[in-house]
């Protein structure tokens, strides 16, 4: 009870109206003064140190909701007060312009509302500057991303139609068909010894050649085709290596194909001199080069004037 009873005549104190001052009176009450003040209003309110709790329950939540909204009427106050303040600075300044500049205090304040508004309007134009720089950037990306892939599936579908011709790609965007690969036959005397009966019944050596065809793996020949996959006329070279069963090089070629066209294929035929008395047993092919074809050289003729008619200039 007496835990409320303090509760009760402290806020008390901080909700208790103080006594009215005149203008320009900055006393401060001293604590003494405020203890009889609080306790006079108790008193008012029927309060004293005999009453019930449950009455200093109540009296204390009516001071407690009391205080809270003096709170809220003193930080409305606080707000408008600093409004009232900043009006006051801008009053000030006003004024103060106003005998500094006269007459031409009007046409100031106009200057200043327009450089505000041009200033305003210089930022609202770089703002969508920068957004119509932005979107540009923004879409000319979006055109290169959409070119890209238009290009690499137009690649694609290039390449894919052309392993369906049997072409394959072998780097450089150059394409080499399905290659044959041919050794000649070559004929090998072949000499026989046999005994028939002679006239006197001794027995004769007779002796015969005979011919036997074999393969001749010290040539070979190779034929294909080569095509330029790229979209303009090129100067190609093809090397080929040719290696046997343990991986020793047995035999090259290089094929070049000068002003290649696009997709146009160009066959070829290589007689080879193979350092083997077998077949190869692997073949590797790569490109050694595919260069940019200077433009052909186009003469035009001499027109000789006939006999009797004006000269062309």
């Amino acid at each position: 009870m007496e835990l409320l009873l303090a509760g009760v005549v402290w806020i008390g104190l901080a909700a208790a109206d103080p006594p009215p001052q005149e203008a320009g009176d900055t006393a401060i009450i001293d604590q003494g003064t405020l203890k009889q003040l609080a306790e006079q209003s108790l008193r008012t309110e029927g309060l004293s140190g005999h009453s019930q709790s449950d009455e200093l329950w109540f009296a204390l939540l009516d001071r407690t909701m009391e205080a809270i909204g003096w709170r809220h009427r003193f930080r409305a106050l606080e707000s408008e007060l600093s409004e009232l303040r900043e009006q006051i600075t801008e009053l000030r300044h006003f004024v103060a312009d106003h005998e500094q500049f006269g007459d031409d205090f009007a046409t100031y304040r106009e200057v200043l509302a327009e450089t505000k508004r041009l200033t305003n309007a210089q930022i609202a134009l770089k703002r969508q500057q920068r957004q119509i720089e932005q979107d540009r950037k923004r879409e000319e990306s979006k055109k290169k991303r959409e070119a890209t892939a238009a290009a690499k599936k137009k690649a694609k579908e290039a390449s894919q139609r052309l392993t369906k011709l049997g072409f394959s790609a072998i780097g450089q965007n150059v394409y080499l068909s399905k290659s044959a690969y041919a050794y000649p036959n070559r004929t090998v005397p072949e000499q026989r010894v046999y005994f028939q009966p002679g006239p006197n019944g001794d027995m004769q050596p007779m002796t015969t050649i005979e011919s036997r065809e074999e393969i001749d793996y010290a040539k070979m020949t190779i034929s294909g085709s080569l095509l330029n996959g790229a979209k303009i006329t090129r100067n190609i070279g093809v090397a080929f290596v040719f290696r046997d069963q343990y991986g020793n090089q047995i035999g090259q070629e290089t094929v070049v194909i000068e002003n290649a066209r696009p997709d146009v294929p160009y066959p070829f035929t290589g007689e080879l001199v193979m350092a083997s008395d077998q077949p190869f047993s692997s073949m590797t092919s790569w490109v050694l080069f595919a260069d940019t074809a200077p433009p052909a050289a186009v003469t035009t003729p001499s027109t000789v004037p006939v006999p009797g008619t004006p000269a062309t200039p």
